[in-house]
């Protein structure tokens, strides 16, 4: 073999090694290093009223007949949300009627990543616009997602969260 074979066939080798060593040191870093971007569910509903909800219009004055400590809720939505990526706002239906006895906190999540959270949706309120948590709009591009919402209820008299929460799959658009 010439001098002139071996140089290349060990050049090859030393750019692949180097390679191989950076992404193991990348993966490394991301499994062990990385701070992932956690959402703490609150144990007591925010004391902030989400900013975009607006009354239901018609709704009844009625309320759910529930047990002494206990809770009911009702909820009206649909299973269409679609992000805007340029203005970093969801649009949404989800409402939770004021025959509910329960305080709503609402979140959108794609595999595991909370991008949307309100805060607290009252009886007899809907919302139709929420605003993505920072940096959310970097982690989505244009295109069609399977999420879902996950609804937090809290007590409207002492704010204490309830035990349940309800998952709702969702489809998801995403554009600029």
């Amino acid at each position: 073999m010439s001098k002139n074979k071996i140089s290349k066939e060990s050049a090859a080798i030393a750019v692949l090694c180097i390679v191989t060593s950076v992404a193991v040191c990348i993966t490394l870093w991301s499994l062990f290093f990385r701070k992932p971007d956690i959402i703490l569910t609150p144990d007591y509903a925010p004391q902030k009223l989400e900013q975009n909800q607006e009354p239901i219009n018609n709704d009844s004055k009625e309320k759910m007949n529930v047990e002494k400590g206990g809770g009911a809720v009702s909820i009206s939505f649909s299973d269409k949300v679609t992000v805007d990526l340029s203005d970093k706002l969801v649009n949404l239906n989800f409402a939770n009627p004021n025959k509910s006895t329960q305080d709503m906190v609402i979140q959108i999540v794609i595999r595991d990543q909370i991008l949307v959270q309100s805060g607290k949706v009252t009886p007899g309120n809907k919302v139709t616009v929420l605003d993505l948590l920072n940096g959310a709009e970097k982690k989505l591009v244009p295109g069609g997602y399977e999420g879902k919402f996950i609804v937090l209820y809290y007590n409207t008299a002492t704010g204490e969260k309830a035990v349940v929460n309800t998952e709702i799959p969702i489809s998801i658009t995403v554009q600029d």
